[in-house]
This record gives C-alpha cells, structure tokens and sequence, in this order.
C-alpha cells in the first residue's frame, strides 16, 4: 500500500496541510527546524496506529485548543484485494488521478481505487479510526487489524523494541504466530528445570522458608502430597516477548550505538515483510557518519516494496540524494505547505546548488551571496552582531550561499525563492549591465530583499571608502601579510602616476581610497570566505564608531539585520 493523499488539521504545531503526493517510494522531508517535518511522521503513524492504546493529551492539539478536533486524513492506494471486497470497505473506494493528483470521490475508469482513513479526537481525549467518503461521511470503523495491515514502522530515537520480539516489533512480524506461544512456553519450561538443577545453591534460603510453610501446612491438618519447596510457577511466571531480545553472541543489540540500532531496524523492515510496507524514519542521519549514511540511502532506494518518509537536517544526506526525492516543509503561523524541489523550471538550478550549498536547503532564510568575499563578510556580521547581544543567524534560521558570480545570482535566488524560503541578496553595485535596477524591482516585487551598494562599486571599494583610516591601514597589512608586497603594486596600477610605495607615509585622501579599493577588488584579496571573514575582524570595531552609522555600509548592514529579524 502506498500514501497517495495526507490532509492534517489542529495535530500538535499544524493548524493546516492539505498535501497531494507524486508517485514515488521515497519521501525526504528537509527545511529548517520546527518547521513540523517530525509531526508529519507521527500523524501518519498515528493514522495506522496498530492498538488500541494510544494516548492523547491537551498538548496534541495545535496551540493546545481541544475545542478544535485533531483530524488526520490519509488517503492510500495500491490496496489489497481484501480491502477492495465490498463486505470489507469497497463501498468506501474513492477514485485518484495520478496525472493531476487529484482526489475524487467516486472510483472511476484511469483511477486509481483509493480508501481515505480518518483519525479524529476530540475534547474527549479518545482517538476513533473510521473509513470515510463524501458519499457516507459517518464512515465505517477501520479497526487495529486493519491498521497494522498497512504495514507501517515508524523509526525514531527509541526504536530498541524492534530488537526484541515484543508485539508489534518486526521481529515478531517475522515470527509466526504459532511458533511464538510454542517457543515461550519451551522457554518457561526450560527456565524452571534450569533451576532446578540448582537448587542446593540458588535456591537453599528459598527451600528454607518451604520447609516453614510446610510445617505450618502439617500442623493445620493441609494435605501434603510431597514436600514443600520452591519453584518456578509457569502458569505465574510468564516469559513475556518483550523479554526475548535479538543477541549477538551473550550481548543483547540493544547494547548496539543508536545509529547502527536503527540501521539495523530499517534492514529488518525491509527484509522481514513479505508485503509492501511504509517506513517512518525521522533524522536519518542519527548516530552515523558519512560513509554509512549513504550505505542506509543505497539500500533502502533499492527496496522495490516499501515507501519511505524521512526527516533530515544533514547536509550529507542532501548530497547523497537528488532533487526528485527532496521534499521542503515550509511553516507559517500553524500553516505547513510541501513544495517539491523538482519543479521543472527550476530542477537543474536547484540540484547544483544542493550539491555545492546544502546547508542553505536546511534553513529558512537564505541570503545568496555574490561571491566569497560577500559570504565571509556575512559570517563576519553574524559573530559582530552576536557580541552585540543580537540572535545569531542559526537562531534566526538563517543562512547563507556563494551564487559563484552575478551572471547566476538571478536565477539562483528566485529558483530559492519559489521553494518558499524567505531570500536576501548581497551583491555588489557595479555590473548595471548584468543586474539592473529593473531586476532589482522584479525581485523585490517577488518578495525577494536586494542590498546593493550606493554608487557602480564593489564591496571592497564601498567599505575602503567608508572606514576610518585606521581600519584602511589594518586592512592593507592584513592583505600583505596574505598576498605580500605585489598589493603595492596593484594600488600603484590603479593610483597611476605619483604614487608613493612607501605606504608609511600615506595619508587619507579620496585617491587613495580609490585605488586601496579598487585594488582589493581586481587584486582579489580577500575573495575567499576565511580572508573575508579575518578582514572583517580588522575593521568591526570601528562599526561603533557615531559617525559609521551614516556610512552606507553601515546603512545597509542595518538594512539586512532588519531582514533578518522579520518575523
């Protein structure tokens, strides 16, 4: 069986989602944290919740209003002839377009024969599965049996009993039945001769006290069959499933680090269920390192019988996968929207950047970045705002990406934009004739926020041109110690004729700032990230200073902290 459809409403941090899934087995949910990709997995295992038992409390309830019931809808197909019989739910089948995604209440020719199940709790606390159309809302009762046909395994931080053969456990699924009561109770009855074979050690201060009972039984007339003594009470002392637990040699899996248990739990669903399943595993990633995170990616790809949701906030899984697998959760205000990354505008921009920049995908806000020296100066801001007992970008949920250049900054900010992440972008000002100030409407008319600089100049030169002249001499020395004395020779390229080498004994004036600027630009001194970064530990304590305020950077690092800070 297959999730074609998942409408959720008042569950936990979702007021709202109405999502339509693509035919496809394999589902990575990525964005920022909080953005509720953890409540999507447990509402769909709620929805097929294999007992009775389960429990709910005022907190499940989005902004904990029980006036409000939770629903959950999930709507599956690819259905076992034993559902599609009409004394079982035929009566109940709906019809889904898997050209348009759409889902109709009546089956029909090129449908597909599809069951919605509704989980729905109310003020009362007690959860009530039902099969449901718009034919017969009221909708017939989809029992725990039913529930756990559908096969779906949920794998989190705490997933130890599916080393055991506790029910519900994969294990037990493997288990036949019969086998299983057969086994336990050989088990008992091994465990009671067991010990008896070590009576005369274990068990002597047990015997002691019969011995006591026995002669109190004698002198109140109790028959005595043989003598009094103690054992195991196999009808008492029952060996429950829960205790019989997968081991490797004398030491029980369980004992395994969290990353190779869940590992093996994900193998285990994949080879023990002889039917089509669906697997839940929130933060894949968890407890392993690289190279076995992509071996977990490999096998369960190649798993033809199961369908997969996962969360992740590992940028090495987003490099293992591509663009038809990655799925964005945006959140807003109780809201959560899925947006596919293969969109086929924008696909192949999209998965490039993935690659080279995945850190972006995991986060809410993203600023892109012209280059390096615009990044670095960006991480620069972030440390020197975080001094200033301002939120760091990570709280904020942002983060930043090299668009490599202003011929691509267009196209890789919209295409981030149309995933529905909130985009910023720091460029410089002098290329009009590949970033014009029409662009610059365009996108800010998509919602997308530009700071550029005042004046056809380049970061280097806007921020030569703004610093004290103490922080200019900083910034020279720091590109010496970097590039040696060859800067000399480029300031004196673009200061031309009566340039002085000796840079002692120059002093602040507007040509030198020019050329100091310029050069730093086409010399590209600090055009890798880590130099950018240490330039900007060069000058940010002058950013105190009363009269930077009205500098223009200044002016539009103020500009990008507001940004930053919208809620």
């Amino acid at each position: 069986m297959k999730i074609r459809h998942i409408k959720i409403n008042n569950f936990r941090g979702i007021r709202e989602l109405d999502w339509s899934l693509p035919d496809s087995s394999f589902f990575c949910f990525i964005g920022r944290g909080d953005s509720t990709k953890s409540t999507i997995l447990e509402a769909i295992r709620f929805a097929f919740y294999p007992q009775w038992s389960l429990s709910f409390d005022d907190s499940d309830f989005y902004l904990s209003k029980t006036e409000q019931p939770i629903s959950v809808e999930v709507t599956i197909g690819d259905l076992p002839d034993e559902f599609l019989d009409l004394t079982k739910f035929g009566q109940y089948l709906r019809g889904w377009n898997p050209s348009t995604l759409e889902l109709l209440d009546e089956p029909g020719p090129e449908l597909e024969d599809v069951l919605t199940i509704l989980l729905e709790v109310d003020e009362s606390l007690e959860p009530k599965w039902r099969i449901i159309n718009d034919r017969r809302k009221e909708g017939v009762e989809f029992k725990a049996g039913d529930r756990a046909r559908v096969s779906v395994g949920y794998i989190g931080e705490y997933s130890d009993r599916h080393l055991t053969w506790s029910k519900g456990s994969v294990l037990s699924q493997l288990t036949e039945a019969q086998s299983i009561n057969s086994s336990l109770a050989g088990a008992a009855r091994a465990a009671k001769g067991a010990l008896d074979g070590k009576r005369a050690t274990d068990l002597i201060d047990f015997d002691s006290t019969a011995s006591k009972a026995e002669t109190v039984a004698r002198e109140l007339g109790i028959t005595i069959s043989d003598s009094y003594k103690a054992h195991l009470d196999i009808g008492a002392v029952n060996i429950k499933l829960g205790g019989l637990a997968l081991h490797d040699g004398d030491i029980p899996l369980r004992q395994l680090g969290l990353g190779s248990r869940r590992m093996l739990t994900c193998g285990l669903q994949t080879q023990t269920l002889k039917q089509t399943h669906i697997t839940l595993f929130d933060e894949i990633e968890t407890g392993l390192e690289p190279s076995r995170i992509a071996r977990l990616l490999k096998y369960i790809k190649e798993d033809k019988t199961g369908q997969y949701f996962f969360t992740t906030h590992s940028p090495v899984v987003l490099r293992e996968l591509t663009i038809n697998d990655l799925y964005v959760v945006q959140y807003h205000k109780g809201k959560t929207d899925i947006i596919r990354t293969n969109k086929a505008a924008i696909a192949d921009s999209v998965q490039g950047n993935i690659r080279s920049g995945a850190e972006a995908f995991l986060s809410a806000k993203v600023i892109v970045c012209e280059g390096a020296t615009e990044f670095g100066l960006c991480r620069g801001l972030d440390n020197y705002w975080l001094e200033q007992d301002k939120p760091s970008f990570s709280y904020r949920g942002v983060a930043c990406i090299d668009a490599r250049g202003v011929d691509n900054i267009k196209n890789l900010a919209s295409n981030i934009n149309e995933l529905g992440y909130a985009v910023s972008i720091i460029m410089d000002s002098d290329s009009p004739q590949k970033f014009s100030s029409t662009d610059a409407d365009d996108m800010r008319r998509a919602g997308i926020e530009i700071i550029t600089w005042e004046g056809e100049v380049s970061v280097e030169e806007r921020i030569i041109a703004d610093l004290p002249w103490k922080a200019i001499v900083a910034s020279v020395n720091l590109a010496k110690s970097i590039h040696g004395e060859r800067i000399i020779d480029q300031i004196g390229t673009q200061y031309s004729w009566g340039f002085e080498r000796d840079c002692e004994k120059w002093t602040d004036t507007e040509q030198i700032r020019n050329a100091i600027g310029k050069a730093a630009n086409k010399g590209e001194w600090f055009k890798r990230q880590d130099r950018a970064e240490a330039w900007f530990g060069e000058f940010k304590d002058y950013l105190n200073l009363p009269e930077m305020a009205k500098k223009d950077f200044m002016k539009k690092a103020s500009l990008l902290r507001k940004w930053i800070d919208h809620e």
